[in-house]
Parts: structure tokens; C-alpha cells; sequence
């Protein structure tokens, strides 16, 4: 994995370089916020699903879903913001491939107040 960080006055973000390309790779940040987006780069021609998921704060292993399972079948961007649901750490993760193999590029930017 190569991720990188950059930090700004109100977000952080996180860049994954390394793609996930299979299922049960995941991507996850500590976030202790109630304010991210998921920033998803697919560049091959797969179809797949993709799980945006949150733990609570000293819960860090009990991953919840925050939204409904997304199915990814064209290459392009994606994102998918939320707020008002407070996590310890955020994640997205490859549920199941279909066909052909993923390149997804998360990245994840939290926001603080």
C-alpha cells in the first residue's frame, strides 16, 4: 500500500496509489468525524461492489455499513459524501467481483468544523 496524507485547515486527506483489485481488499483512514467522502477512481472495465463502511471509536474491528452497497461497472470517478453519522474510522472495501479485475483508487477526505 502507498498512501499518503495531506492535512489543510479543516480536512485531511487520504490517498490510496496502490489499487484494490480484489474482493476483500479494503482502504481505511482513522476519521473520528461525522463529515468524509469516498472518492473512488475505477480505471479497467470490471464490475464489482464496492462497501462504504464505518466503526465506532474503540470499536475499530465492528465495520458498519453507512450506505447501501455500490455497484461499480464503468470506468470513471465516484463519490459518495456523508454527514451526521460520528466514526471512529471509515473504510471502503471490495465486496465481491463479478467480472473482470478492479482498479480502484480511494481515496478518503475528512472533514472537521
Amino acid at each position: 500500500m502507498a498512501t499518503t496524507v495531506k492535512r489543510f485547515a479543516n480536512t485531511i486527506e487520504h490517498h490510496e496509489s496502490t489499487a484494490l483489485a480484489a474482493a476483500d481488499d479494503t482502504f481505511e483512514v482513522s476519521c473520528h468525524s461525522d463529515n468524509y467522502t469516498f472518492f473512488l477512481k475505477s480505471t479497467g472495465a470490471a464490475e464489482f461492489v464496492v462497501a462504504l463502511e464505518m466503526s465506532a471509536a474503540g470499536a475499530a474491528s465492528d465495520y458498519f455499513a453507512i450506505d447501501t452497497n455500490k455497484t461499480i461497472s464503468a470506468a470513471g470517478n465516484y463519490d459518495f459524501s456523508y454527514t451526521g453519522i460520528p466514526a471512529g474510522r471509515v473504510r471502503c472495501r471490495i465486496v465481491s467481483v463479478t467480472s473482470g479485475t478492479p482498479d480502484l483508487e480511494p481515496q478518503i477526505v475528512v472533514r472537521y468544523p
